[in-house]
């Protein structure tokens, strides 16, 4: 495990949780239905940290929206501006929410921050979401996205040499795929993958780690079952076996642009997102993986309340600063 692993934070609990963590986690203990099997609005409405987000000083990012229409469907995207003349780099970003759940609202504050402290454009992309709107919507929404906002980089003040994608669990998922799926021309554009605890696997082989933390630990193995079964409509193997949406189960044959990884221990996604690195570092990609021991899944969004969480995010900045800057 750590010889993809360049950087390990945190105190070495013997695989549990912080306590800080934990309190968090057991807050969404409930004697109701479990989430998985609420109707889907009920279940939107339950899955939300907002009162554990990161606090913000005074925004200094200009926020607006935009319409993107492709095919037969249009997708919203919101733009976050740093102040000063640009261009600046760009940072598409595809939030969480195992396709189900979350929005541009829900990680707003999240953008806000990547772009103040990174001193960059931020896109975060309304993906549709499923079950209204099953695989590949979200997908192609994304895809779609980055074509336009690569095509489109100067007239947002943006920098077209220096875009990066992103994305957390489902988002991270949408990022991994569609960094693979550009055409080499628009891949070149890309300078660095930011992947979040992302899922890379929908239907996971028994690890240590989606064994030992399969209850319990906030994002559990029927949440991944309920929500992948919604984002596949069936969730078939041979749907669960596709790259496009189980991306450690792909080819890939050339290096991608660099990868940074937050892997969080004390997750069922933990040990295949450390495959996926070591999937990408065997093809050249650079890849370079920061673990946070004592952490669960989501812990980016619970920076209001865990230190960890927002050392994360600052790690995620550094790694784009830097990312931006060797392409100067």
């Amino acid at each position: 495990m750590h010889n993809i692993i360049d950087k390990v934070l945190g105190i070495d609990l013997a695989g549990e949780m912080s306590p800080e963590a934990s309190s968090i986690v057991r807050s969404f203990d409930s004697p109701n239905s479990p989430v998985e099997e609420f109707d889907i609005e009920q279940a939107r409405r339950e899955h939300s940290l907002a009162e554990h987000d990161i606090e913000l000083s005074e925004p200094v990012s200009t926020v607006s929206e935009k319409t993107i229409s492709h095919g037969t469907r249009d997708v919203r995207i919101r733009i976050y501006t740093p102040e000063g003349e640009g261009p600046f780099p760009i940072f598409i970003y595809a939030h969480g929410g195992c396709w189900v759940f979350c929005s541009l609202d829900s990680h707003d504050k999240i953008c806000h921050y990547f772009s103040q402290q990174a001193r960059c454009i931020v896109i975060s992309v309304d993906y549709a979401l499923a079950p209204e709107y099953p695989f590949p919507s979200g997908l192609d929404d994304l895809y779609q996205a980055t074509l336009w906002c690569m095509e489109h980089a100067a007239s947002l003040h943006g920098d077209p040499q220096k875009i990066a994608i992103g994305g957390d669990s489902a988002g991270g998922n949408l990022a991994t795929v569609v960094a693979q799926m550009l055409p080499a021309s628009k891949k070149k554009q890309l300078c660095l993958q930011v992947l979040i605890y992302p899922i890379c696997e929908v239907l996971p082989q028994a690890s240590s780690s989606f064994e030992r933390y399969a209850e319990n630990y906030f994002f559990t193995k029927e949440i991944l079952d309920w929500t992948s079964h919604l984002y596949l409509k069936n969730n078939s193997e041979s749907s669960a076996l596709n790259p496009l949406v189980s991306p450690i189960h792909g080819d890939v044959p050339e290096p991608l642009a660099p990868a940074f990884f937050v892997i969080a221990e004390c997750d069922i996604l933990r040990d295949q997102g450390l495959a996926y690195a070591r999937k990408l570092a065997q093809t050249g990609t650079s890849v370079r993986c920061h673990y946070y021991l004592g952490m669960p899944h989501a812990f980016l969004a619970m920076a209001g309340s865990l230190s960890l969480g927002r050392q994360a995010m600052d790690d995620c900045v550094k790694r784009l600063t830097e990312s931006f800057l060797l392409q100067s």
